[in-house]
């Protein structure tokens, strides 16, 4: 019976990385859960219901955060399908409600907001996986069809895994296992394990975790063998990556009435120097004093699923980057500039300070265009958007928004003398001539300049004030700078 509950455990613990087996639609989905989606669009909630109906699978539909934990009181849910972004009581927020007193509940994450932030938090939370919109209906699926069959195991009485085995039977399987694989007559039992993607291990509780058993099928993910471990020539974290170690063990869970636990994916080096990533699904192996003697657990490579979330996330990073940066100078556009304006707006009410905001349109800039082309346009707003920087401080903002216009945000200014040394600096700055193959080429700016919250207390009127106080200064040639006048 005991060598059935390990095989059992291995198992289960396979099958929730088998990500690529999903079933085909015209399939239902046996010991159906009981799931609520929470999603703030409507259209979605109802694509994701109509997608579970074709599996025979009943929901409940929410629009809110709010909402959920509503139902929670109430009602009994195996699964929550969560949408991150939502009204009143966010995805997040509602995670960590889950976290803290519905332990046993499953989420899913299926958000557009797929932030790196986000998903550490998320996964940190207990999330299963986090899918962003749109979503793949059959990787849903397949995590539905998962959770559902590992809900199964759980609740089978004639063999209760998870649910009622006892401190003393966990100590008893697992010291059995170590004598038990190693018996001739039971050789199918090490087949099956070494067979199996999950690769068993018995670690020592005390310095380096040694290693008192593991399945022969670790040779094949780390290229040391099970006598390796066993003999001590190579210690279990001597192989963690460095950067990984300090985490890995601070999760190694110590509360006395804990029985299991999982870390985060971290990473090993292999004998050959390579890395993997794994997944490490562990418990605790207690005396009859309640102490700590060892730790069992299994561990699988989620190289693949890892090496493509990270690509994710950096497609990610890189097209939100896109989104708001201009493409030629690199210098955050007007999107980016609206946000940083309304943070300034917010410091500024806490702080009770000014900033000020002034508006810079190119002088001279569009015979260079004409008679030149545009490659020697470019290369001037390439030049004026490096002199920019070069000249503002590192706590404020330029932006091109446009053309040959530009934006700076002078954040936390105190003194109107700190906003007209500025000004001169950015005209003498921009005076200084460019070289652009065989020709001498110059400009100079009309600038504008607003401030909050006397000139405006949102971003729109600030800029469109700045603007108009620049219109002033350019009509004006004798002064290269005007702040906004009231009239």
């Amino acid at each position: 019976m005991e060598l059935q509950t390990v095989i059992s455990y291995l198992m289960s613990s396979m099958y929730q990385h088998e990500s690529t087996k999903y079933p085909s639609k015209s399939k239902p989905i046996e010991n159906a859960l009981s799931i609520l989606v929470a999603d703030d669009n409507r259209q979605m909630r109802h694509s994701i219901s109509d997608l579970l109906e074709a599996y025979n699978i009943d929901c409940t539909l929410v629009e809110d955060g709010q909402q959920v934990l509503e139902r929670l009181k109430t009602q009994h849910f195996d699964l929550i399908l969560l949408d991150i972004k939502m009204p009143k009581v966010s995805g997040l927020q509602v995670m960590s409600k889950i976290h803290n007193h519905y332990p046993d509940i499953k989420t899913i994450i299926l958000s557009g907001e797929a932030s790196f932030e986000n998903s550490r938090i998320a996964f940190r939370m207990g999330a299963i996986d986090f899918l962003n919109k749109p979503y793949n209906p059959s990787e849903l699926i397949g995590l539905i069809q998962q959770i559902s069959n590992d809900q199964f195991l759980k609740t089978q009485k004639s063999e209760p895994i998870f649910e009622t085995v006892t401190h003393s039977s966990i100590d008893k399987t697992l010291m059995e296992l170590e004598s038990i694989i190693h018996n001739e007559d039971l050789t199918f039992a090490n087949e099956i394990i070494n067979s199996s993607p999950a690769i068993a291990f018995l670690w020592k509780n005390s310095n380096h975790w040694p290693v008192q058993f593991v399945s022969d099928n670790v040779v094949n993910l780390l290229g040391y063998t099970a006598n390796d471990f066993m003999t001590n020539k190579v210690h279990y974290t001597d192989l963690v990556h460095p950067e990984d170690l300090n985490q890995m063990l601070r999760e190694v869970v110590t509360d006395t009435t804990t029985m299991a636990f999982r870390h985060a994916p971290y990473r090993l080096i292999t004998k050959s120097g390579s890395i993997v990533w794994v997944d490490d699904s562990s418990s605790i192996v207690r005396d009859e004093h309640a102490n700590i003697t060892h730790y069992q657990g299994i561990i699988i490579d989620v190289t693949q699923h890892e090496l493509a979330k990270k690509k994710m996330f950096k497609k990610h990073e890189s097209l939100q980057h896109t989104a708001h940066h201009d493409a030629l100078t690199g210098l955050p556009n007007r999107l980016l500039l609206l946000d940083r304006m309304q943070q300034a707006i917010n410091k500024s009410l806490r702080e009770k300070k000014s900033f000020a905001l002034l508006y810079l349109d190119l002088n001279k800039f569009k015979p260079i265009n004409d008679t030149l082309g545009h490659a020697a346009g470019d290369n001037v707003l390439t030049i004026v958007a490096k002199r920019l920087k070069q000249t503002i401080r590192s706590v404020d903002t330029v932006a091109r928004i446009g053309g040959d216009e530009f934006i700076v945000l002078m954040e936390s200014v105190s003194d109107i003398n700190d906003i007209n040394l500025i000004a001169r600096k950015l005209n003498q700055s921009l005076n200084k001539t460019m070289r652009w193959e065989h020709h001498d080429l110059n400009v100079s700016c009309s600038m504008g300049i607003s401030l909050f919250p006397e000139d405006g207390t949102t971003p729109d009127e600030l800029i469109n004030n700045a603007d108009a106080a620049m219109y002033q200064s350019k009509l004006d040639h004798s002064n290269h700078y005007k702040f906004y006048q009231h009239t």
